[in-house]
């Protein structure tokens, strides 16, 4: 009985190599190129070509055609095809710690940042080498990783439209989408720690920029350990106007950071951070319900930070009225025994 595998074998074997290659596989994306690479032992070998997947890599992530980056992935076990095995878009990661090692040091980050599917921002920098301080400063302050020059803007083509600003930012948080992937040169993996889609957007009534949130929620079993957020900044021209009168309606990009945080809402230390990205990168990835799971896992995670501060709260008030109570027992004690003295 003839197979499916050798039909198929015997069938492509007739076309030249070439001709399969830079005429049929090079049309196709990621998820058909893999599909088709299960098909037979024969296209297999073909679609693990180095070039197919450098290709498909670099026009989704441009950010890597940064030399350190080509470096690095030059290394990894399987090249690009490895990198983007690594670096695809997950909804979920799983948090595997590594206790026994040190923190990881020597990571880069590669950004990308869309609107509407038009590339506006893309940087590569390594994390704590261009932070501006030293690595033992970077480990133990707050971990804060700035793309953005904070006295330069990102001009881009993104117009404020005025009238109603709950329009302009659901379009904002709806239309942008960004790539934040951290490699690790010496273990040879990488990780794409945002969530593409954004989960959420908010006004900072500091600074009058919208901040466009992409979260990832690091989670063991079930239990949510930190969150790893990417923030993008944007000023708008009511922001901008007393700085440039030139800008009009344009919308700039003022900041692009990644930070992260405990589920008590408290920023964690470089060092601490690094563990958790380290975590990620080695933990397991997995897709479920497309771009939904990551806001849902986001909000959950909001609410769970809810409850905790208000159980925190409800605590420190049943503190505080014990030691109200016995303050005052104390005070009718002292008052008692003077009044018999």
């Amino acid at each position: 009985m003839t197979t499916v595998d050798s039909t198929i074998g015997d069938s492509i074997s007739t076309l030249h190599p070439d001709i399969i290659q830079n005429h049929i596989l090079t049309r196709l994306d990621a998820p058909a190129l893999a599909s088709t690479a299960s098909t037979s032992t024969y296209l297999k070998t073909l679609c693990t070509e180095q070039k197919l997947w450098q290709e498909i890599s670099t026009v989704t992530w441009p950010s890597i055609n940064d030399p350190r980056v080509v470096k690095a992935i030059s290394s990894f076990p399987s090249g690009y095809h490895s990198f983007y095995s690594d670096s695809h878009p997950f909804t979920e990661h799983t948090w595997q710690p590594e206790t026994q090692d040190p923190p990881t040091t020597g990571l880069i980050s590669a950004v990308d940042l869309y609107y509407r599917g038009e590339l506006i921002y893309s940087k590569v920098q390594d994390m704590e080498k261009e932070s501006g301080k030293s690595v033992e400063w970077f480990l133990s302050s707050p971990f804060q990783v700035d793309m953005v020059d904070p006295k330069r803007t990102v001009k881009t083509r993104i117009r404020y439209p005025g009238g109603d600003y709950q329009v302009w930012v659901k379009d904002m948080e709806e239309s942008m989408t960004l790539n934040w992937i951290v490699i690790d040169p010496i273990k040879k993996r990488a990780a794409n720690i945002s969530s593409r889609k954004a989960v959420s957007a908010r006004r900072n009534w500091l600074t009058g920029d919208l901040e466009i949130i992409f979260s990832t929620v690091a989670t063991v079993g079930d239990k949510n350990v930190a969150e790893v957020a990417a923030v993008v900044s944007c000023g708008s021209a009511e922001t901008w106007k007393e700085v440039d009168e030139e800008v009009g309606g344009e919308v700039h990009v003022t900041g692009v950071r990644l930070q992260a945080e405990d589920i008590e809402g408290k920023s964690l230390r470089g060092r601490d951070s690094l563990v958790i990205l380290q975590g990620l990168l080695v933990g397991k990835r997995c897709c479920k319900d497309g771009e939904r799971r990551c806001k849902g896992r986001y909000e959950e995670y909001v609410r769970m930070k809810k409850q905790w501060r208000e159980k925190k709260e409800r605590s420190e008030r049943a503190q505080n009225m014990i030691c109200m109570i016995f303050g005052l027992f104390l005070f009718v004690l002292l008052c008692s025994r003077s009044l018999y003295s």
